[in-house]
């Protein structure tokens, strides 16, 4: 469980002994796979603290000089289904302005990121990229990600196999989580011993603001991910498989600095965003990326990223087809579970043809894996329907609404039509 640095890898928790990637898509849509109910954590805010402060942000390592390295025949490119995505509406949730003072707002308005970061790189592509679709552009969110749709997105931080890690994750109801489902389940501990013991989530996240964040956090009580990464042989087998998504079903929000939010369920007061439920993975698709990468400013401040993202193109250096969304990104550890956004905030269009896909702050899919530790610049996203929309997306949304509504009311969740 500890981290590792190579010449390029995938974002998981140790060193891992690739092996071949074979029949990715083959299993069928079955039911998906739940963990068991947690009980109510025993911490205190000073465990938090120094949680906070020492978890590492995940990454699963690929060795290039293992069997993955060697050539190998490029299979044919995937179906792609057909259809347009079918997307769930999201919300705003309640203004900022009209539940905090003109002093606070102002503070939000103007108040500048922590001086203790580090800055990222000017660089938009990675070694050998430059007449390659792989450009992207990173840059901080500023201002802090209290506003809507940002704050929807936070950092999620978890323990698995006795340690603690952080990745990305975003409501997508008022108590539903998104993330990737190796934020969620470790197939390399395997059973039930692979599920996450323990989760909180901080939506908006800011490390400018400590313990003591403006939302503060909910503890998570249930998680679950897609049949096929719960069945994955091991966490480097389930690469590039599509598959890669989990969910977490999240309590009331507490110890929150602006205290209107406590006791309230995160995305009854902050909103959620809409998402893609069915024929998600697209030929190209341009996307901005949210997360809260370890490379840049620590981990400790969102991060935006925005690219081109493909499906069904050879991936460089991988030599095999891309069945996840592919993109360049300065991005590494951390960044996991990260929502891959299409059209990014709010627009008033006069034009006389409207676009083609006009809906607004869908998220298409999450953060998986990415070259770190070197220069490559390349990451991939599992499409939240998957390949042929095999992941069933639909009914592991169905099964956290049902959860959401049997734990915290039947107001809180409306299940998709099936």
């Amino acid at each position: 469980m500890t981290s590792a640095h190579t010449s390029y890898s995938f974002f998981s928790r140790s060193t891992l002994a690739v092996a071949a990637l074979c029949a990715l898509m083959s299993q069928p849509a079955l039911a998906q796979v739940l963990s068991p109910p947690m009980g109510p954590s025993t911490m205190g805010d000073v465990d938090f603290a120094q949680i906070m402060a020492t978890a590492t942000p995940m990454e699963q390592i690929f060795d290039g000089s293992g069997p993955m390295a060697t050539a190998r025949a490029v299979p044919p490119a995937t179906d792609m289904g057909a259809g347009l995505p079918r997307i769930r509406p999201g919300t705003a949730g309640r203004a900022v302005r009209a539940t905090i003072d003109e002093s606070l707002y102002r503070e939000l308005s103007e108040g500048a990121p922590s001086t203790n970061s580090t800055a990222p790189d000017a660089q938009d592509y990675g070694s050998g990229n430059l007449g390659t679709i792989y450009h992207y552009s990173d840059a901080l969110q500023h201002p802090s990600p209290y506003f809507a749709p940002q704050r929807s997105v936070g950092k999620l931080y978890f323990m698995n196999g006795g340690f603690w890690f952080s990745c990305t994750a975003t409501l997508i109801d008022r108590a539903i989580l998104l993330t990737a489902g190796h934020c969620v389940y470790n197939p390399d501990r395997g059973g039930e011993e692979g599920w996450n013991t323990q989760g909180v989530f901080y939506p908006g996240y800011s490390g400018e603001m400590g313990a003591s964040q403006r939302y503060g956090s909910c503890e998570v009580l249930r998680w679950g991910t897609t049949t096929q990464w719960r069945n994955a042989a091991s966490e480097s087998a389930g690469l590039n498989g599509g598959y890669d998504v989990g969910m977490a079903l999240c309590g009331r929000l507490t110890d929150a600095r602006w205290s209107y939010v406590n006791n309230s369920l995160p995305g009854f007061r902050l909103g959620y965003l809409p998402f893609c439920y069915l024929n998600c993975r697209l030929d190209y698709n341009f996307l901005t990326q949210l997360g809260y990468p370890g490379n840049y400013y620590s981990g400790e401040e969102m991060t935006v990223g925005q690219h081109l993202e493909v499906t069904g193109q050879t991936i460089p250096l991988w030599n095999r087809i891309g069945l996840d969304y592919v993109h360049g990104s300065g991005m590494e550890g951390g960044s996991s579970g990260g929502p891959h956004i299409l059209n990014m905030g709010d627009i008033s269009d006069s034009a006389q043809q409207a676009s083609q896909m006009p809906s607004r702050n869908v998220v298409m899919a999450v953060t998986s894996w990415g070259y770190s530790g070197g220069n490559i610049k390349i990451q991939g996203a599992s499409p939240l329907s998957g390949v042929n929309n095999a992941n069933n997306f639909l009914e592991l949304f169905n099964q956290f609404c049902r959860l959401s509504r049997r734990t915290h009311g039947s107001y809180t969740c409306t299940q998709l039509p099936t």
